[in-house]
Formats: structure tokens, C-alpha cells, sequence
């Protein structure tokens, strides 16, 4: 069945000012499995785990490794309703996980604080919520050196 798949090579990824980006410490699956369980640790909800290296094999072509991770809890769903329901469009939270063609893994989601921060009242939830990403994103992150 690969042979009848059409292989798609990956561009270069920009790093656009709208998405914080890590390249993690770890390969794809322990990648996936680290972030799971920061999700699970945070108190949150894995709402939805999107293959789209699945979903573009159902349609002929073949890709590297690519999974979106949506995830949210209801607490929160409640605070940005009580504070302006326009921005429920905003949510679940997205982490996207792709290994690039070098080997490597990414993990991005967009900018938080910059998605919630257009609606009013939210700047209190916006920076809790961009907190808790970032952390999701420092668990799979290699670690700093000490200087």
C-alpha cells in the first residue's frame, strides 16, 4: 500500500512571531507521551488526538510522523464565558507535533495570550492559560546548560 502513496517532503518551518516553538529532547512517541502526561499533571482534559499522518494516508499521500493534541478543561470554559463568550472560538488549546525531515521533533501552539488578550477581560486568563502551555512546552524541551 506505500508504494501507492505519494510521499510529501516538508518545507522548511518558519517561526512566525504568533506561535512558540520548541525542538523537544525527545523522539516523536516519547515526545507525544511526555506531553500527555503534562496534560494529565496540569489537570486538563485530552479532549481530541488528531493523526494527520493517518488522515493523509487515507488520501493517498504519505508523511512524516504529525499528531495535534487538543486538550482544555471546563473550569476554564467557564471563566472566559463569564468574561466574553465571543472568545469560546478560541478554545480547546492546540499543541501540534511534527518530526521534520532531519529528525528532529517540533512541538508549537499559537500564542496563547496573544489569541485570548484580543477579547475583554481575559488578560488574567490569557496569562494563565499561556503559562501553563509554556510549561507544556519546557517538559520536552532539552535542558538548559548552567552557564
Amino acid at each position: 500500500m506505500t508504494d501507492m502513496l505519494q510521499a510529501v517532503s516538508s518545507a522548511t518551518a518558519s517561526s512566525p512571531p504568533f506561535q512558540a516553538v520548541v525542538t523537544s529532547a525527545l523522539d516523536f512517541e516519547g515526545t507525544l507521551a511526555r506531553l500527555k502526561q503534562g496534560i494529565e499533571a496540569a489537570d486538563l482534559w485530552l479532549i481530541q488526538e488528531i493523526d494527520p499522518q493517518m488522515l493523509l494516508r487515507r488520501g493517498g499521500y504519505l508523511i512524516a510522523p504529525a499528531r495535534q493534541l487538543l486538550f482544555f478543561h471546563p473550569r476554564y470554559v467557564v471563566r472566559l464565558l463569564a468574561a466574553d463568550p465571543a472568545a469560546v472560538v478560541e478554545i480547546p488549546l492546540k499543541l501540534v507535533v511534527l518530526q521534520m525531515p532531519d529528525g528532529s521533533v517540533t512541538v508549537r501552539h499559537a500564542d496563547v495570550r496573544a489569541q485570548l488578550d484580543r477579547y475583554p477581560g481575559m488578560h488574567a486568563l490569557a496569562d494563565e492559560l499561556a503559562a501553563m502551555s509554556a510549561r507544556l512546552l519546557a517538559s520536552v524541551a532539552p535542558p538548559i546548560a548552567p552557564v
